[in-house]
Parts: structure tokens; sequence; C-alpha cells
């Protein structure tokens, strides 16, 4: 393709409506650039006039001007997303997402096709399979792998000599190629526009692509470099003995293009960088200029002179000049070596500076300014690629640039559902489809906080506020699912846990409140006088009491036989407080946790077998208004004690309780 023909040439073209006379500089004036129309300039005439000359400078311009490198790069890496693959079967979907991710790397290898894309316009991609060369023996048909006998052959004038182990003899060697179905040796290709041709048919729009082995390749080839030799396809090394290029296949061969005009599509697509080739020129005309003004400007020239003190008198006809120089030196040599140094001079010194205007020459702002024309003339903003650019939905730049990516991001699509279909068809494997996550320029939080509002006032699902944070609700269902069952396991063994120690505590706690009580007896047990602390009637309770003082005073065989009996059952029960059961339980109408029953039974029981018959009954109703169990095996150990002889109480005792208010009292006689 030249581009010439398109009126991109330096040389004026009939078919470009150029005249050949017209020019910036007429008549017969030698000098001058001589322009063939009024709209060309000076970089119009450098613009390349080949493709091939486009790829160089674009290459150029790519590895050189970082406005150019960052915008491409931004532009190649900032819409790659992660790749999804849907199958019914989930292990072909695993095998798969672990092939694109793990063996292809397709993420990088995208960024890679995207840096060809925006650069050179045209990113040719082929599927590279494994393969093994063979060589095999004229004479007998002996055939091994190349790399197993390396020694035994030699590459000379695009040929294989084998010197045969099997039958001694040596000449040239059948060569073949075997592929390998092995996916582990698959790998993906990336060819250099620079090295191929295409023809272009106008009529159908087909376009045939060749590849011209680059110098360095054919250098190694040509020498014969064993490594290479044997591991580069024969096609390639019939192509250079016949001085021809290799015609890609169309099943192996992938071309991404950007887009173009009909009449310049010639089987290219157009460098990102054509519009803006010119602008790179004047560019590059400011840095230079800006480059001489920052070496000859910037650092000032400062002279010194001998000035004289008045008009009439001349320093120069006075001093010896040579000595005044050599003084002044030495001065500033001394300043120099200490800045609190202060020379005296017998004249006054001039100064004049010489340059030091070069930051009012300075190109800063035409820099800047033809900077973000390139930047625009590639298709992006300028925040894009300096940043500070916020996401906004009324914003048409970066509607413009969202659709841009996503018409470059559908391209990808199509390769990497080409690559997998290559694959599959070489290895067997069933096809699958390959999607990428949905792209969008920047997280728009008004439009995630809007769609939260439709999914919680029932207008959208689940699925589609899921959706749009590229999530999958299913799959989220199941982590919640998975979640759940764990989080309720572990409230279920911690609530476990705090039971199990609750009941221990109150096990343990039951344990002591027994043994206490227990020791609360003994000491109360033990015989005592009447009128001494803890005696009979200290261990009385208070309805005991006062139904003692209503009764009278006590016989002196009772008072004797009383000082000597345990304590009065009767008189705990009615203060509430004893008899082993706590106030708490009490209340609940039940025994202490862990404890013995029967045992407590048998000890109350043969407590109040001891008490007077009017008194037992009472003990057994105030028991049973604190636990009815306890009391109910207190009252069948007493009838069974009774039934054995035990005191019973008489048959003609009111077992009513007794009334809320006491007699009075009455004196007792003094004894």
């Amino acid at each position: 393709m030249s581009f010439t023909t398109y009126g991109f040439g330096s040389t004026p073209t009939s078919s470009g409506g150029f005249a050949a006379t017209r020019g910036r500089i007429s008549g017969s004036f030698p000098y001058g650039v001589n322009y063939p129309s009024p709209f060309f300039d000076v970089a119009h005439t450098y613009l390349p006039t080949t493709v091939k000359q486009l790829f160089r400078y674009c290459r150029y311009y790519f590895l050189t001007n970082p406005l150019v490198n960052a915008t491409v790069f931004k532009l190649s890496e900032y819409p790659v997303t992660d790749i999804i693959i849907d199958h019914e079967d989930p292990q072909v979907k695993k095998r798969w997402t672990e092939y694109y991710h793990d063996h292809l790397r397709y993420r990088s290898f995208e960024v890679e096709t995207g840096l060809d894309y925006h650069c050179y316009g045209t990113c040719p991609v082929s599927v590279g399979f494994p393969f093994q060369k063979y060589l095999t023996c004229s004479a007998c048909g002996w055939s091994e792998r190349a790399d197993k006998i390396r020694n035994h052959w030699t590459f000379t004038n695009f040929e294989f000599r084998l010197s045969c182990p099997k039958c001694g003899s040596t000449g040239e060697a059948k060569v073949k190629d075997r592929y390998l179905k092995n996916a582990n040796g698959i790998h993906l290709l990336r060819w250099n526009v620079e090295d191929v041709e295409v023809t272009y048919n106008d009529i159908t729009g087909q376009s045939t692509y060749f590849y011209t082995v680059p110098g360095p390749l054919k250098a190694d080839i040509v020498i014969g470099k064993k490594d290479v030799v044997q591991q580069i396809p024969q096609i390639f090394i019939q192509a250079l003995r016949q001085q021809k290029g290799v015609i890609f296949s169309k099943e192996n061969l992938f071309v991404l293009k950007r887009p173009t005009l009909a009449w310049q599509d010639r089987g290219w697509g157009v460098p990102l960088l054509l519009p803006v080739l010119k602008d790179t020129f004047y560019l590059q005309l400011m840095k230079k200029a800006q480059e001489a003004i920052l070496l000859e400007h910037i650092v000032p020239l400062r002279v010194l002179f001998p000035q004289a003190a008045s008009g009439s008198s001349d320093p120069f006809t006075t001093i010896n000049l040579t000595d005044w120089r050599d003084q002044v030196a030495a001065e500033i040599a001394r300043w120099r070596f200490d800045n609190n140094y202060i020379p005296i001079m017998p004249l006054p010194v001039g100064q004049q500076t010489i340059g030091g205007d070069g930051r009012a020459l300075l190109l800063f702002n035409e820099i800047q300014t033809l900077s973000e024309h390139i930047i625009m003339g590639m298709g992006v903003p300028r925040e894009f690629l300096m940043g500070g650019m916020s996401y906004a939905g009324t914003n048409v730049s970066m509607r413009m640039l969202e659709n841009a990516f996503i018409s470059y991001v559908g391209r990808q699509r199509l390769l990497a559902n080409w690559v997998m279909k290559t694959i599959a068809h070489f290895m067997e494997w069933p096809e699958v489809h390959i999607r990428f996550k949905p792209f969008k320029m920047a997280d728009d939080i008004q439009r995630k906080a809007y769609l939260f509002q439709m999914n919680q006032a029932g207008k959208i699902s689940d699925h589609t506020l899921a959706s749009d944070s590229d999530l999958d609700q299913d799959e989220e269902d199941e982590m919640l699912i998975r979640e759940t069952e764990k989080r309720l396991e572990a409230t279920k063994k911690q609530q476990l846990a705090m039971a199990q120690i609750q009941g221990e505590a109150q096990m343990i706690m039951s344990k002591f409140q027994i043994k206490s009580q227990q020791a609360m007896m003994e000491a109360q047990g033990a015989p005592q006088a009447p009128g001494e602390p803890g005696g009979p009637e200290a261990a009385m309770g208070v309805g005991a009491a006062q139904q003692q003082a209503a009764m009278g005073p006590a016989m002196p065989g009772e008072a004797a036989a009383g000082s000597t009996a345990p304590p009065q059952a009767g008189s705990q029960l009615g203060a509430g407080q004893d008899l082993g059961v706590p106030q708490q339980q009490a209340q609940a109408g039940g025994a202490p946790m862990g404890a013995d029953l029967m045992q407590m039974a048998q000890m109350y029981a043969q407590q109040i077998s001891q008490m007077p018959p009017d008194q037992q009954q009472m003990a057994v109703q105030n028991l049973a208004a604190q636990s009815p169990e306890l009391a109910q095996l207190v009252q069948q150990l007493l009838s069974a004690m009774g039934a054995r002889g035990a005191v019973q109480p008489p048959s003609g005792v009111d077992m009513r309780p007794l009334p809320d208010k006491l007699p009075p009292r009455r004196t007792a006689p003094m004894v």
C-alpha cells in the first residue's frame, strides 16, 4: 500500500488532485520548499510513503514518545476483564478455565495484542502447535527425532545431512514434522506486521497474508544453528530456500484490525498514530528549540570589570589590570572557601550578566497545548491519561470512550472464541462459550444505589442487582447457604459449651450448699446451755418461738429434753431459710440440682421424727411450701418409721395451718 495513492505522499500525484506548479515559493528563486499544494506544510513532506515505513514510525514513537506510549498502554490494559467460560459440564468448564488462566495466560496475551492493535492498527494472531522434527535416512529408511541424534546430522545449504547410525551412509535426510496432541505445548503467536505482506481483493474483500522470515532469524538458519533449525517448522526453511514468503492458512490466522474508511482498507487497519504524526513532528521541533534554550540561556554568563569611582578617574590608566584580575580571582576563591569572608577591594567592581533569560524563552505552554492535541487526536480525553476523570452519565467524551472500548472488547471476545475453537478442533475437546465480565468505565455509585432501591421495592431481581457488580447470584446463594450452615454449627457448639459450663457450675454450687447446711446442722445439734448463744432458743425459728410463747413455759423435763434434742425442724421451716433448700430454689418449688433427694429426705425425716407430735405435721407443711417433692418423700419416710413403732401423731390433732395472728402471750411463773 502506498500513501501516494491516497494523497498522503510527499510527491504530487494526479489522483491526489494537486498541481506540481503550486508551491510556497514561485519564480526563478532556487531556494525554499516547493509545496505541491497550499494545504501542505513542512511536516507533510516527511510523512511515510509506504505502510512499512508507517509501521516503523509507529514503533519509533511508541518507544520514544511518552504520550504515545502511555496512551497505547492504557487503551490496551484498561478494558481487559476476566474470562468467563460457560458449559453445562462442570469438569469441561474447569479444564478450559484452568487452561486459559494457567497455561495460555490469556489475560497478558490480550494486553499484548492490544498493544499491536492500537500501535500498528493490525495484529495477526495464530496458534502454534507442538511438533517434533524427524530425520529419515534416504538409504535404509531409518528414522529418529532430530534432537536425539544431534551429533549425527548437520544443516548446510538449507538441507539436513545425516550420518546414519544404522547403515553408516551419509547424505541428505528426509525431514518430516510430526505434530503432537499435547495441550501443554500449544502456544499463541503474535506476528510482527513489519514482516507481513498482504494482497487485497477489492471485489471480494478477501485478504491473503504472507510472512517473510526476518533477517536475524534468517541468518541463524543460514549458518545452521541446530537449536533453531530443529525447532522451526520445515515450511519456513523451504520458503527461504525458494526465496518466497509463507502464506498463512486462513484456518489458523485471526487478524485484529482497527476500523477505517472503505477506500483505505487494503487488509490493514489504520494505526492510532497516523492522525497525529504531523503533531508529533511539531512537538519534536519544540523540544529541540527548548533544548537549545536550556543549553544556552538558562545559566547566565557574569563578567567582572574595574569600575571608575568618579567620572574623572580612569582605573585602566592607574592600575595594573593583570594584578587586579589576579587579586579578584583570589578574593573570589577565598569567598567560595568561606562564605563569611568579606573581601576589601581598592576599586569598585562592576558586573555584567550575559544570557540568563531562558525562562522567558521556554515553550512550556505551547508544548502542553500541543501535547493535549496529540492525546485528543488519538481519541482519548486528557483526564484519561493524566488522571482526575470522574464518571458521569452525561459526559459525552466518557460515553464515546466507553463505546470505543465496548467495540474493542467485542473484537477480543471473537479472538478468544476463535482460539478456543482452534484448540478444541486440534485436541478434540468439547467446545465452550467464552465471554468476558461486563466492562464498565467506573463504578457509578448513584446507579448502584438506584438499583438497590429498585431491588428493595421489588422491581428488579437479585440476579440483576448482583450482575451489575459482576457477581453471579447462583454462586452467591450457594456461598450464603454454606456460610449459614457453618454459622449455625458454630452457634450450636458455643451454646452447648455454655450450657455444659453452667451445669457444672450449678452442680458444684449445690454440693457446696449441701456441705454448708450439713455443717450448720451439726453445729446447731451440739449441746449448749439455754441462755447461751446458739442454744435451743437461738436454734428455734421465729414461728416456733411464737408458738412456744403462746403455749406457755416448757416443763422441766421438756426443757431438759429440748436441750439435748436435735434442732427443731419446725422452727427452721417456719423461718424459710434452712433444711438444705436455698431461698431461690424454694421459691421455684424444686430441690437443688444434682442433690440426692432421698438422702436429704432421710435426714429431714430423722430430725422431724424427734420433734413432738404436734410439731411434726407443721414442719412437714412448711417443708412442702418450699419443696413438695421433698416433703412427699419425708412424709413417706415418717409413715414408714411410724409403722415400725416410731412416734405417730395423734389422730385428733388439728392439721390445719396456724392462724396468722397469735394469741396474747402469758407470763411464765417464776420457778
